[in-house]
């Protein structure tokens, strides 16, 4: 297994691909819900539960509210604003701007709007930059899917070898046990002597302690398995033991060129690493739109009140009668007095209350026109932004390129590994064969006198060896050829 340790997280990913909808179904009714999980059952759970995949949802439900945001630029902004307070002193009337010494309340209201007419084409290509920035997060999800998908079936996988080694090792115990039954019969019968004895009972230890590694294996690959689907661990947890059938000795291999060249097309974290390229590069022109002017259209209205505020309605005159100043008048003789009379008429200020919204209705303002920011100098911040957005490009790049390089790599070693699988299985089951025709030859000759327990374990432990040797050659072989099916975009389902 260590060969293929590092080759089962390529497999992972597509050995439930074929019957993703049967799996659906059973998920609706409950994963494990019969107490034994298959492989679909498992993914299809931790595809909805695992937490890692949850929040790469949320990533993409964020890049989907960035969207909708910078479509919803374009639209005009509208903000109302007031206040209301008491004055006491000195301060200036807000209704007619004269000094006032009072108490009084006051109150300002307003609205004002502004729609954006250019910006440099900024608002265009953050809309496709938020698109291209969304479709790569369903492809992020995707691949977070995958990950998971990769966990998932490495366990799983890696509980139906140790079952597996289980079986031999079970196998091997027994006839072990066996042989040691008709040995001690014969020692008691005096046809052999005591170490022969000795000798099975220290291989059947060996035999045992063979099993119970494969069983802690497959414990530890339950509790794993359990662990990535966030279920609280029990021993009544159990997996469904697929059918997989011997592999083909001669397959058909196809060029590793050739299926890099089909991955290209599928593989959804390339797909990703294009899509964040082609993001960066309108983010440059975003950088670069801050170089233009800006034209907005604005409008407004505001109104004010102020509680000692009167409402002006006009003037009257008013006759207060004659007065009799004290002035004396004389002729040119001066030998008679008369007294003047002046009429007191007055005019005087008429108004009424004023109340809140008459005041606000008799006070409204309104605005409109145009405004135009034209950049000159702000501390170099549009230069620095371009310089940042393009190297954001250049990383970008780097990560396409790397995500390329890492898939070709990939493949081309999943290229030879399955050549290199598919010599050895060939040598692993002819291996069996020969191995398990000595193991029976000696069994007879055991049984006969004519070898002894040390060379008849010699033997028998290179059985266990070749057993053991094509169980790990069988799935590392077919698992070799799955990565292949895998990146060819083929039902990888057995």
């Amino acid at each position: 297994m260590k060969k293929m340790s590092n080759k089962v997280l390529l497999l992972a990913l597509g050995l439930t691909l074929g019957g993703l909808n049967s799996a659906m179904a059973q998920q609706q009714q409950g994963a494990g819900s019969d107490g034994i999980w298959s492989l679909q059952e498992a993914v299809e759970y931790a595809k909805a539960n695992n937490l890692n995949v949850r929040q790469s949802s949320l990533n993409r439900e964020l890049s989907r509210a960035d969207l909708v945001q910078s479509r919803n630029n374009r639209l005009p902004s509208l903000n109302a604003n007031g206040s209301y307070g008491f004055n006491t002193g000195s301060f200036q009337d807000p209704v007619n701007f004269t000094l006032t010494t009072d108490n009084a309340w006051s109150a300002n209201g307003g609205i004002n709007a502004s729609l954006p007419l250019f910006a440099g084409f900024q608002q265009v290509n953050q809309i496709k930059q938020q698109e291209l920035s969304l479709e790569a997060s369903e492809q992020e999800f995707l691949s977070a899917q995958n990950d998971i998908t990769i966990q998932i079936v490495t366990a799983y996988l890696n509980i139906l070898f140790a079952n597996e080694q289980m079986a031999v090792s079970d196998l091997q115990r027994n006839l072990t046990n066996q042989q040691l039954s008709r040995t001690r019969v014969l020692f008691k019968a005096g046809s052999l002597a005591e170490n022969s004895v000795l000798d099975l009972e220290s291989q059947l230890a060996t035999d045992e302690l063979n099993y119970i590694t494969a069983q802690n294996q497959r414990d530890i690959s339950r509790l794993t398995l359990m662990q990535l689907l966030n279920i609280p661990t029990t021993e009544e947890f159990q997996v469904e033991i697929p059918n997989i059938p011997e592999p083909d000795a001669n397959p058909v291999i196809v060029n590793g060129s050739q299926v890099y060249d089909i991955a290209l097309q599928t593989l959804p974290a390339i797909k990703a690493a294009d899509l964040r390229l082609r993001s960066t590069e309108k983010g440059v022109e975003v950088a670069q739109g801050a170089y233009y002017p800006r034209l907005s259209l604005f409008a407004g209205a505001s109104s004010r009140y102020l509680s000692t505020s009167r409402f002006f309605t006009g003037t009257e005159t008013v006759d207060l009668g004659s007065n009799r100043p004290q002035i004396v008048y004389y002729d040119n003789n001066r030998t008679r007095s008369e007294t003047l009379y002046f009429p007191n008429i007055v005019t005087q200020r008429l108004d009424e209350d004023y109340p809140l919204f008459r005041q606000f209705e008799g006070n409204l303002a309104t605005r409109v026109g145009l405004s135009l920011d034209i950049p000159i100098f702000n501390g170099f911040q549009v230069r620095t932004n371009v310089q940042r957005a393009k190297l954001q490009q250049q990383n970008a790049q780097l990560n396409a390129d790397i995500a390329r390089n890492n898939l070709r790599q990939t493949i081309e070693q999943a290229h030879v590994d399955a050549l290199a699988a598919q010599r050895r299985y060939a040598a692993a089951r002819q291996q069996v064969n020969a191995s398990e025709k000595n193991f029976r030859n000696a069994e007879l000759r055991l049984q006969s006198g004519v070898i002894n327990t040390v060379d008849f374990n010699v033997v028998a432990n290179t059985y266990r060896s070749a057993q053991s040797n094509l169980v790990q050659a069988k799935y590392d072989y077919t698992f070799k050829l799955k990565v292949l099916d895998f990146y060819q975009g083929k039902d990888l389902s057995f």
